[in-house]
Parts: C-alpha cells; sequence; structure tokens
C-alpha cells in the first residue's frame, strides 16, 4: 500500500509537471490545414466591386483566440471556396449569431444593431468589441485581462469610436464621451485600482449604457433616458440614490449656465477662491523675503 501511495503521488507530479511545462504550448485546431495557404501574408482577393480583401490569418493570434479549439469549417461550411462570403460587418455578426444567438439578439435590438442593418458601416459590432484587431479570428475571452471587453479595457473600446471627433460629429455628437468618463470618479477609480480584482467593481460604459443591447440615449427605454432611469441606474450600485442623486450627474457634458448651472457657477467660486488664497499667499511670502532682505543690508 505504501508502494501504491507513493507511485500515485509520483504520477500526479510527473502529471503536474507536464502540465504546467507544457501549458503555454496550445494549438489552434487545423483539421484541413487551412492555415498553410491563408498563413500567407500575401494572400488576398478581390471582391466584386474591385476592393482587394486579405484573406491572411495570424497563426499567433489564431492560438490564443477564444475559438482556437473549433475548427476553421465550423465558420467556413466544410467547402468554403463554393460558398459566397462577402466579408461585411453583417454578415460577420450573422455568423458570430449562428452560436451566440442571444447576444446576437440583443445586439440587433440595439442603436448598433439597427443601423447594422440598415446599411451603416460605422457602428460597432461583434468583432470591434471582442478583438483587439477588429478580426474574427482574435477574438479573445471576456474575462482574459487584455480582453477588449474586459471591465479596466471597456472604455478605451467603446472611445475607439466615440473618441473620434470626426466620426462622432457626423452623428451630432459633440460630447467628448472618452475624456469626461476618465475625468469623472468612476474614470479615475478605474484607472487607479492597483489590482485587477478591484476594478471589477467600478462603473464603466457597459454599467449604464447595457452590454450588447445599448440603446440610444434619447430612446425613452435607454436606461440613462430622462431623469427616472437614470435614478434607477445609478440605484444598482448607489442604493437608495433616488432622483436627486440623479439630478447632480453631469453625464458627458462639461457644467455650463444651461446644464447644471448651479454646478458650473460653484466651480467659478472654487476657482476664484482658490486663485484668490494662492495668490495672498504669494504676496505674502515675496513680502516677507523682501522684508528679511531689507534687514539684512541694514545690519
Amino acid at each position: 500500500m505504501r508502494r501504491l501511495l507513493l507511485c500515485l503521488i509520483g504520477g500526479f507530479i510527473l502529471a503536474g509537471s507536464l502540465f504546467i511545462l507544457n501549458s503555454a504550448r496550445v494549438y489552434a485546431i487545423d483539421e484541413n490545414n487551412c492555415l498553410v495557404c491563408h498563413g500567407n501574408p500575401e494572400m488576398s482577393k478581390t471582391n466584386g466591386e474591385g476592393t482587394k480583401i486579405s484573406l491572411y490569418v495570424d497563426k499567433e493570434a489564431v492560438k490564443t483566440a477564444a475559438h482556437r479549439f473549433i475548427d476553421c469549417t465550423t465558420c467556413h461550411t466544410s467547402e468554403p471556396h463554393k460558398v459566397a462570403t462577402p466579408l461585411t460587418k453583417l454578415s460577420l455578426a450573422e455568423k458570430c449569431g449562428s452560436c451566440h444567438q442571444y447576444e446576437y439578439k440583443l445586439h440587433l435590438a440595439s442603436v448598433h444593431g439597427q443601423q447594422l442593418v440598415s446599411g451603416n458601416p460605422d457602428v460597432a459590432t461583434c468583432v470591434d468589441c471582442h478583438s483587439p484587431a477588429g478580426n474574427p479570428h482574435s477574438v479573445i475571452r471576456v474575462l482574459e485581462y487584455n480582453a477588449p471587453t474586459y471591465k479596466k479595457n471597456i472604455a478605451q473600446t467603446c472611445g475607439a469610436c466615440h473618441n473620434d471627433e470626426r466620426l462622432m460629429a457626423s452623428y451630432g455628437i459633440v460630447e467628448k464621451v472618452y475624456e469626461s468618463y476618465m475625468r469623472s470618479f468612476h474614470g479615475k477609480a478605474m484607472q487607479l485600482g492597483t489590482y485587477e480584482i478591484t476594478q471589477l467593481d467600478k462603473a464603466t460604459c457597459t454599467n449604464c449604457h447595457g452590454v450588447h443591447d445599448i440603446k440610444s440615449a434619447l430612446d425613452p427605454n435607454s436606461p440613462v433616458a430622462g431623469v427616472d432611469n437614470l435614478a434607477k441606474t445609478c440605484e444598482q450600485c448607489h442604493e437608495g440614490a433616488g432622483i436627486e442623486f440623479a439630478r447632480g450627474f453631469l453625464g458627458h457634458k462639461e457644467a455650463s449656465p444651461d446644464n447644471i448651472p448651479v454646478a458650473h457657477y460653484t466651480e467659478i467660486l472654487f476657482k476664484t477662491l482658490l486663485i484668490s488664497v494662492l495668490s495672498f499667499g504669494a504676496i505674502v511670502v515675496v513680502m516677507a523675503i523682501f522684508r528679511f532682505s531689507a534687514n539684512r543690508w541694514r545690519a
């Protein structure tokens, strides 16, 4: 029994050691050797519109992708060369939706999904948010620390579009969404979080606007539309916040005489007070130095 026990312990140690040593060596499933051709960076095709489209698939990106253990034919069919592949944002979203049906249904009803169906190529879709390179072959799992959809990275992911002034201006959005969030208490708390676990309970874009079902801020059903909806959204984290708490939220707009004037004039008051106190202090210090120097000179 002692020998058997020692053999079992030795076997577990050996198996664990082999697992640890080989944990970094991950190979994607490629049963049909698709990467023999598609692993060539020069591989491309020209679509019906005369646009050159790259057919290159980065082997290293695939090895760390969330779908690395799913063979290419799962998404591209068993005879991909005989199937018309439009390679559009809509076709990619539809393909993702063939497995992720619930998320796809929510996305279709969102402001992004509605615009996507109507032919707008600017809106965010699955790969824009789940892949660092906007590529379906490099989608990363949500809970990986470097994933675009990991809690600490969400604001930056949304900011890829919402921090583009030219793109936002074309839709009449003038607020600097990303900058205003990073200046807010929530943004600073997220940025200053020492460990990733401390960042998981901080509010970011998806906490207020939703995840796959994001609606326009002008939609009456949006979680941030109107003070009543906003109060309910705030209460998810701030228990008992209420209407008055929500009224004090500036949103992504700067305080001005038209937008929460109390905050605007209070800010001016404190700026004036701060400058006055510092200026008075500087004058006192300069006068003290002058007086000290004059007394030394006379002596």
